[in-house]
């Protein structure tokens, strides 16, 4: 009987076995399968894309709605400080009461230091040409001193040429001067005008806290809304401790440099306590922002060479003893970040907001690891920022 096409051939008994050829049906799917195969490969691109648009929006947005932004989370910062407060005076008053104490009371000293600031920098420039008389005493010591030790490195300048420099000098000194008073008047302005939006801001944001809890159990379950509670409160106790540490802190360290300034009689007391305050937030590079003006003008100032010395060895004693021993046992650890991101996170809030981004930025950051650290979804990053790898 022989084999019809439809009878399936049987290989025989020993013998090779027939190899039919691939049918077209066995070939599409194999295609089929490359095909889903790249489909797979390729599947991470758009998503990419997406990420990175996403990611190209949102700098995009941070830098267009500066104005909106940064008072936003300055007075979101402000109201973790003042939050224990405002809910103490709550207990005994209304809560507008409450915040109107508050805001008073912030607004005043904050007028007092902005008037004392104003004052130190307005003194300096009438001391300007003392300062420029006692930096050509310096510059002619020190090109005695190099003459003598190495007379061929130290050429002599013509007349004509001393008096071009001094010329310019004079001009250049003016400028600055000019530049730093309007500077500073700018700057005031700009910060009284901000101060009444972020008081806004506080108002709603003060009011939204104080009913947020009622509003969390009205909208989930108990058992839910119990779960949601205990992260926010946690979270908020978290982030409401290191800010009051770091103020503390930035306390400890500013008002001894401006008592200290006020002892050697070193013009610009508060300015440098205001500037040493915030400096305190950034670290690396805050302490050499707070250091190096006041030692300039303990220099400028003095004719004699132990005042500034002195004031100089006590100006880095208080900083160290700060820096590395009140405020890691106050804080009970480290800052818990790794230096990179500190380093990246200064960089990018500095190109987006200026200065206050770099105040900003250290707060922010740790801000953003506390969250980070109470969710168990995205704990692991916390370990990846953090500076031993581990929370």
């Amino acid at each position: 009987m022989e084999a019809t096409p439809e009878d399936p051939v049987e290989p025989k008994p020993g013998g090779d076995a027939v190899v039919e050829p691939p049918s077209s049906s066995s070939s599409a799917s194999t295609s089929a399968v490359e095909l889903l195969g790249r489909a797979t490969e390729i599947d991470g691109l758009p998503t990419l894309a997406l990420v990175l648009v996403i990611v190209a929006t949102s700098l995009y947005l941070l830098e267009r709605l500066e104005p909106v932004l940064r008072p936003l989370l300055i007075a979101v910062l402000l109201c973790y400080l003042f939050l224990p407060s405002y809910h103490g005076l709550r207990r005994r008053t209304s809560p507008m009461i409450a915040f109107l104490l508050i805001s008073c009371g912030f607004a005043v000293g904050a007028t007092a230091i902005g008037r004392l600031v104003y004052h130190d920098l307005v003194t300096i420039d009438q001391n300007r040409p003392q300062y420029q008389k006692r930096e050509a005493e310096l510059e002619r010591f020190f090109r005695k001193s190099v003459a003598n030790l190495a007379p061929a490195a130290d050429p002599k300048p013509t007349d004509a040429a001393t008096a071009a420099d001094a010329d310019s000098e004079d001009s250049l000194a003016a400028t600055l001067s000019q530049r730093l008073v309007r500077s500073a008047s700018s700057a005031f302005v700009t910060i009284g005008l901000e101060s009444i939006v972020i008081a806004f801001y506080m108002i709603f944001l003060l009011q939204t806290a104080a009913g947020l809890p009622d509003r969390i159990r009205s909208s989930f379950s108990s058992e839910r809304a119990g779960r949601i509670m205990a992260i926010v409160e946690s979270i908020n106790r978290a982030v409401s401790d290191y800010l009051r540490v770091k103020v503390q802190a930035s306390l400890m360290v500013a008002l001894p440099v401006w008592a200290l300034c006020l002892g050697f009689g070193v013009t610009g007391g508060a300015t440098w306590g205001v500037i040493t305050f915030f400096g305190n937030f950034l670290p690396y590079i805050g302490p050499l922002i707070a250091i190096v003006p006041p030692l300039a003008i303990a220099f400028l100032e003095s004719t004699a060479a132990w005042p500034p010395l002195a004031f100089a060895a006590i100006l880095l004693t208080i900083h160290g003893v700060t820096a590395n021993v009140i405020e890691p046992a106050m804080t009970g650890k480290a800052l818990g970040l790794n230096p990179l991101v500190v380093l990246i996170g200064l960089a990018f809030w500095s190109l987006l907001w200026g200065f206050v981004g770099m105040v900003l930025a250290v707060p922010l950051t740790v801000i953003f690891k506390i969250v980070l650290e109470h969710a168990p979804a995205t704990r692991p990053l916390a370990r990846l920022i953090s500076e031993e790898g581990s929370p």
